[in-house]
């Protein structure tokens, strides 16, 4: 899923967005004049920035989505909502995933990380079917729902708050996963490194299973400007707050950018919502150069072998 983040606009005095007095109140008061162009001003270069096309990956906003306290609670709830696909699969698809993770490379015995594991929708599942499992995310609301989750149904699994680029990560496993492109958030860096300290922590011969966004479904985007009040309900905020989102794509890259900007009367972030599109040679080359071998291309859904009508495209690759 996208990595997001807070990045603090200059405040307006006392914390508040200053209305506009009425035009016969401007003619009068030079103060106010004065002060008022000074906010029209300083909108003005918020929106223009905000519909800058940047340079791709200059810039990671993971913290808010994950660490605010209130998008946090959110971002848990959308993860268990049956009616989307935003945050998780639904729980069919995960079944189905799950199912074919033990018919194509076993779980019963085997010692799992599963990393940017949320909630814990499959590391419950792999747990269930045998595994040893590990799970690794820096959300402590959602590990608490994961952790509640494996008391009540009497799975030993230990959950870890950690963040998988820079954290001590567990060595000696049979299965690495990482699933709901995860991976296609990261800049090309990144990626490197997170692929390096996988290799690391399997054992030789394990196997590394994930998924990325395909180069078909970069075709379906499309360049969008948007602005509502309270553009998703309550997400961002309990409180009344405005949203702009900018969408951008980088064709040669095959890059997307959905750039938000939430106003709200006491504090203002942006968010960067980074997606990387890959096919099967430009991600087959990634996991090459990190040392690690496709053994399979796959539906994440099905289990079934990947065509470009599948969607998304699983992996299993060997180090």
């Amino acid at each position: 899923m996208p990595v997001w983040g807070e990045a603090p606009f200059p405040p307006y005095p006392e914390g508040r967005l200053v209305p506009f007095p009425p035009s016969d109140a401007r003619n009068r008061d030079p103060w106010t004049q004065h002060h008022t162009k000074r906010d029209q001003n300083k909108m003005y270069s918020i929106l223009h920035d905000l519909n800058q096309k940047p340079e791709p990956f200059p810039r990671y906003t993971t913290d808010t989505l994950w660490t605010d306290p209130w998008i946090a609670q959110q971002m848990l709830k959308t993860h268990l909502d049956q009616g989307t696909d935003l945050a998780s699969r639904r729980f069919r698809t995960i079944d189905g995933t799950v199912g074919w993770f033990e018919r194509k490379i076993g779980l019963s015995g085997k010692k799992v990380c599963d990393l940017g594991c949320g909630p814990g929708l499959y590391a419950t599942r792999m747990a269930a079917r045998g595994a040893q499992v590990i799970g690794v995310d820096f959300s402590t609301v959602s590990l608490s729902y994961a952790r509640s989750e494996a008391t009540s149904r009497n799975l030993d699994i230990e959950y870890r708050p950690a963040d998988y680029l820079t954290d001590d990560l567990p060595g000696e496993q049979d299965i690495v996963s990482l699933i709901y492109c995860d991976f296609c958030t990261l800049s090309p860096k990144k990626r490197r490194t997170l692929l390096k300290r996988i290799k690391g922590m399997l054992k030789p011969g394990g196997a590394f299973v994930f998924d990325v966004s395909t180069t078909p479904q970069f075709a379906e985007r499309r360049e969008v400007v948007t602005y509502a009040r309270r553009p998703m309900g309550d997400f961002w905020s309990p409180d009344d707050h405005f949203g702009f989102q900018t969408t951008f794509l980088y064709d040669e890259e095959k890059i997307a950018l959905d750039r938000y900007l939430i106003v709200g009367p006491e504090r203002q972030f942006e968010i960067f919502n980074w997606i990387q599109y890959f096919d099967p040679e430009t991600i087959s080359e990634e996991l090459r150069e990190a040392g690690l071998v496709i053994e399979e291309k796959l539906s994440v859904r099905t289990g079934e072998p990947w065509t470009p009508e599948a969607d998304e495209l699983a992996l299993i690759s060997r180090a």
